[in-house]
C-alpha cells in the first residue's frame, strides 16, 4: 500500500482555498493513475470539480477532459460547479465561454449517454446503421415474449422478464450469446442462451440497441477498430470516474481501454458503499485498482461534512466486520450530538406509530419533514409508515416508488375484490379480465363491447353470455367461461368467508404468485407486495363475512383519498428504500426493521457476499444522517402475511454501547437485550427503571406506555365504541353513532355525518 502523504506545495486560490489537505492533494495531482477513497459525506464531489477546474486553469484543453457519472442530474450539478468556479478565477466572461455549444466545458455524462455519442458516430464500422433506435424495458419485454413464443417456451417455465435478467447480467460482464451457451451448465440456461442469441437477432432486425448494449457495442468497437480507440484516447487525455465502485466488468473494460494510452485516470468512490451487486456492480474494480495500476496514487477522504462523529463512529465499527476492504476511519469536527436511539416496539404498528411520534417530535424542535426520512429495507414496510402518517394527518411522499395501495399488484388483487363485491363494476372487470394473462386480445374485446351496444348489456353479462356472441373464437369463449366460473365460485365464497380467505382463495385458484414471481427482483417485490395486502386484511378475521370484505374496501378507499390530499403538501417526511437513498442527507433519519429475515434480508443468510452487501447497506444509511439517527426492532413482525418472530438485527450488536441509547415498551424486556456492557449501565441506573432520558440536545423525554396505542384493535374498540365523543382536527367535535369493524360513522355537532378508517384517520378521544 503507497504512503498516504500530501507532499504538495499549494497556492492559495479560491480552486483550492475551500478545500481540505487530502482535497487539495487530489486537485493538485499532475498525472498518472489516481485513486480516492471517499467517504461518506466527505465531498467528493468537491474534489472532482475543483479537480477538473484546476486542470482547465493549468491550460488543459476542455475536449481532452472527460467525467464519468451515474446519472445525468449529477453531471450537470458538476458542470454548474466549474462554471461558477472558473467564473471566480477569470472573471464573469468565463460562464459565458465556457457555457456555450462550442466545447468549452469537457465532456460529462453518464456511461450510457457518452457510450451513445460515439456509437451515432462511429457504429456503421461495426456494420450497424447509425440511425438506430434504443428500446426501453417495454420493448426488451415485448421482443423476449415474442422470441420464448418462436422457441415453444411455456411461459410457465420461463418468463421474458427473468430471461432478460439474465440477458442485462450477461450484458453487465460482456458475455456475448456464444460466451453464455458456453456457460450454460442446465437445460434452463441453455434455453436462455438460445433465447439470447435470438433476442439479439430480432434487436439487429429492428435496427435497434437495449441500454446494456450502448456500453458493449463501444466496447466491441473499440476491439474490433483500433484507430476508432486510438481518435478518442487521444481526444480524452484525462479521465475521470465518479461512484467507481457501481460500475459493472463492461463500463470496466470501456474506462480501461480509454486510459491504456496515457494513463491519466482518477476514480473516486467507496467500497463500503457498494450496495448494487444486483444491478451488476462489480466491487473489485475498486478494490483491485492498484493491481491494474500498480503506480497508482492512493488519497483517503476521510472528513466527514454531514455527520456527527458519534454516528461516524458507529457506522465504522458496523462496517469493520466486513473483510477486504481497505481501512479507513470517517472523522468529524461536529463532535456534539445526542446518541443513536435504538428502539424497541412490540411489533409493526407500534414502530410506525413510534416512527411518527419520534418525526413529529423533532419537527416540533423546528426540523422540518423536508429533513427527515424513514428507511426500510423492502417496499412492503412502506404500508404502515403510510397509515400512521395518514393517522397522525402528517404529509409524506414516497420517493422511487408508488404507494403501496397505488401498486399496481395490489391494484389487480383490489380489483378482484371490487367484482367480487359488485360484478357490475365495469372498470374494475375491465383491469382483470387479462390478469393474469388469458390472451383475451383486442378484437374479442371489441366483439364484446359490440354486443354489449347492441343488446344494451353491461360488460358482465356480456362475459355471462359468451357462447351467444359471434366471431369470437371458441378458444378465446372458453377461456372468457372459466373467468366467469372463477369469480361466480368466488362471490359464493364470499357469502360465509373473510376477506383474507377469500383473497388466498383468489390468488389460488388464478395462480397469482406464478404470474407475479418471475425469477426477477421485481417480481419478488410484486408477490411480496401482495402478501403485505393479506396482512391488512386479517384485521378484520373477526367480522361477519360479507361485513369483512365491504369493511376493508372502504377503508382502502378512505385510504386513497388522504393520498391524494397529502400529495399537495410541499413540506413532507419521505419515505424511501435503503437501495434509493444513498447521495442524500437528512438531519434525521428512522432505520425501519432492523431485525433478522428483514435487514439483513433472509436472501443473505447464507451467502457471504450478499450478506457483505447488507452490511455495506446499513453503512449508507446510517451515515445519511446528519444529528439524529433512530433505529427499530420488533419483537414480532406481520410482513407478507405472516407472523414472524425475528431476533435483533446483528448489525445492532456492532454499535459501541456509548453511541446509543436503549429504549423499549416493555421495560422488562431491556435488561434482555442489552449488551453486558449495557446491562452494568442500566443497573446503576436502577433508581429510575420506568424512565429513559435522552441527551439535553434531544427534544424527548419519553415514558414507557405513557400513551394510549390507537392502532391497537382492543384499544380501539373500547376508545371509539358507540356513543363515544370524539375530536377530528377537520370537522371538529361529534360522535360515534355506528361501528362495522374498523370503520366508525360519526356525526358531528356540526351536523355532517361522516365514515372514517379508524386505523388512519385522526382521531382523539374526547
Amino acid at each position: 500500500m503507497h504512503p498516504y502523504t500530501y507532499g504538495v506545495t499549494i497556492k492559495i486560490d479560491p480552486i483550492y482555498a475551500p478545500l481540505n489537505e487530502p482535497q487539495q492533494a487530489a486537485v493538485a495531482h499532475t498525472g498518472g493513475p489516481l485513486l480516492i477513497l471517499a467517504g461518506a459525506g466527505s465531498g467528493k464531489t468537491r474534489a472532482l470539480t475543483h479537480r477538473i477546474a484546476r486542470l482547465m486553469q493549468d491550460g488543459v484543453q476542455p475536449w481532452q477532459i472527460l467525467a464519468v457519472t451515474f446519472t445525468n442530474k449529477a453531471a450537470n450539478e458538476m458542470k454548474e460547479r466549474i462554471k461558477r468556479l472558473l467564473a471566480i478565477t477569470q472573471g464573469e466572461s468565463a460562464i459565458e465561454e465556457f457555457g456555450n455549444k462550442s466545447g468549452r466545458l469537457p465532456v460529462m455524462g453518464t456511461f450510457h449517454s457518452i457510450c451513445a455519442r460515439i456509437l451515432r458516430r462511429d457504429i456503421e464500422r461495426l456494420g450497424r446503421d447509425r440511425s438506430f433506435v434504443i428500446y426501453d424495458s417495454d420493448d426488451q419485454e415485448k421482443i423476449m415474449k415474442n422470441v420464448l413464443k418462436e422457441m415453444n417456451v411455456d411461459d410457465k417455465e420461463l418468463k421474458a422478464r427473468a430471461a432478460l435478467s439474465y440477458v442485462g447480467r450477461f450484458k453487465c460482464e460482456a458475455l456475448g450469446p456464444r460466451e453464455a451457451a458456453a456457460q450454460a451448465t442446465s437445460d434452463r440456461m441453455h434455453k436462455i442462451a438460445t433465447a439470447y442469441s435470438r433476442y439479439e437477432a430480432a434487436l439487429r432486425s429492428a435496427n435497434a440497441l437495449d441500454f446494456d448494449d450502448l456500453i458493449l457495442e463501444t466496447v466491441r468497437l473499440f476491439h474490433e477498430v483500433p484507430e476508432i480507440l486510438d481518435r478518442y484516447q487521444e481526444t480524452w487525455r484525462y479521465l475521470h470516474v465518479d461512484e467507481y465502485q457501481d460500475t459493472n466488468h463492461a463500463q470496466y473494460l470501456f474506462i480501461t481501454l480509454l486510459a491504456q494510452k496515457y494513463r491519466n485516470l482518477l476514480v473516486i468512490g467507496d467500497p463500503d458503499q457498494s450496495i448494487y451487486a444486483f444491478r451488476g456492480a462489480d466491487i473489485r474494480n475498486i478494490l483491485e485498482f492498484e493491481k491494474d495500476y500498480p503506480d497508482a496514487t492512493h488519497i483517503k477522504l476521510e472528513q466527514n461534512y454531514r455527520s456527527t462523529q458519534l454516528i461516524l463512529t458507529a457506522a465504522d465499527k458496523v462496517i469493520e466486520a466486513n473483510p477486504h476492504r481497505p481501512e479507513k476511519k470517517m472523522w468529524s469536527d461536529r463532535k456534539d450530538g445526542p446518541k443513536i436511539t435504538v428502539h424497541e416496539v412490540e411489533h409493526e404498528r407500534k414502530e410506525a406509530e413510534e416512527a411518527i411520534r419520534r418525526v413529529e417530535g423533532l419537527r416540533g424542535a423546528h426540523v422540518p419533514l423536508n429533513d427527515q426520512v424513514i428507511l426500510y429495507r423492502t417496499n412492503a414496510q412502506s404500508r404502515l409508515f403510510e397509515e400512521a402518517c395518514m393517522r397522525a394527518g402528517l404529509p409524506y411522499r414516497i420517493v422511487g416508488g408508488v404507494k403501496f395501495y397505488a401498486r399496481r399488484e395490489v391494484k389487480d388483487v383490489l380489483a378482484y375484490l371490487y367484482v367480487i363485491l359488485n360484478p357490475y363494476d365495469t372498470l374494475s372487470l375491465i383491469r382483470i379480465l387479462n390478469v393474469p394473462s388469458r390472451k383475451i386480445g383486442d378484437t374479442t374485446i371489441g366483439r364484446l363491447q359490440a354486443f354489449g351496444t347492441e343488446k344494451n348489456l353491461p360488460l358482465w353479462d356480456c362475459l355471462r353470455s359468451i357462447n351467444d356472441i359471434d366471431g369470437i373464437a371458441d378458444a378465446a369463449k372458453h377461456r372468457i367461461a372459466s373467468f366467469v366460473t372463477i369469480i361466480e365460485s368466488l362471490r359464493d365464497e364470499s357469502q360465509h368467508a373473510v376477506v383474507s380467505q377469500i383473497t388466498k382463495s383468489l390468488l389460488d385458484v388464478v395462480d397469482m404468485e406464478t404470474w407475479l414471481r418471475d425469477d426477477t427482483e421485481e417480481g419478488e417485490t410484486r408477490w411480496e407486495n401482495v402478501q403485505e395486502l393479506l396482512s391488512v386484511m386479517h384485521k378484520y378475521d373477526t367480522l361477519e363475512p360479507k361485513t369483512s370484505l365491504t369493511s376493508f374496501l372502504e377503508e382502502v378507499a378512505l385510504v386513497s383519498e388522504v393520498d391524494k390530499l397529502n400529495d399537495t403538501r410541499d413540506d413532507a417526511l419521505t419515505l424511501m428504500t435503503l437501495h434509493l437513498c444513498k447521495g442524500l442527507e437528512f438531519e434525521h433519519v428512522v432505520i425501519a426493521g432492523c431485525e433478522e429475515g428483514i435487514f439483513p434480508h433472509s436472501n443473505s443468510q447464507f451467502d457471504k457476499e450478499q450478506l457483505e452487501e447488507e452490511r455495506r447497506l446499513m453503512y449508507v444509511g446510517m451515515t445519511r444522517a446528519k444529528t439524529h439517527l433512530t433505529m427499530f426492532f420488533a419483537r414480532a413482525r406481520m410482513l407478507w402475511g405472516k407472523t414472524q418472530q425475528n431476533s435483533p438485527s446483528r448489525f445492532l450488536d456492532d454499535l459501541p454501547e456509548d453511541t446509543i441509547e436503549r429504549r423499549s415498551d416493555d421495560i422488562l424486556s431491556v435488561f434482555a437485550w442489552v449488551s453486558e456492557k449495557g446491562r452494568q449501565k442500566a443497573l446503576q441506573s436502577s433508581l429510575q427503571p420506568f424512565k429513559q432520558h435522552t441527551q439535553k440536545k434531544d427534544p424527548f423525554d419519553i415514558e414507557f406506555n405513557q400513551e394510549l396505542n390507537l392502532g391497537d384493535d382492543t384499544n380501539q374498540e373500547e376508545v371509539f365504541a358507540e356513543n363515544a365523543r370524539v375530536m377530528h382536527p377537520v370537522f371538529g367535535a361529534g360522535t360515534v353513532v355506528g361501528r362495522r369493524g374498523d370503520i366508525a360513522e360519526i356525526h358531528f355537532d356540526s351536523g355532517e355525518r361522516k365514515s372514517f378508517a379508524l386505523s388512519i384517520a385522526p382521531l382523539k378521544p374526547l
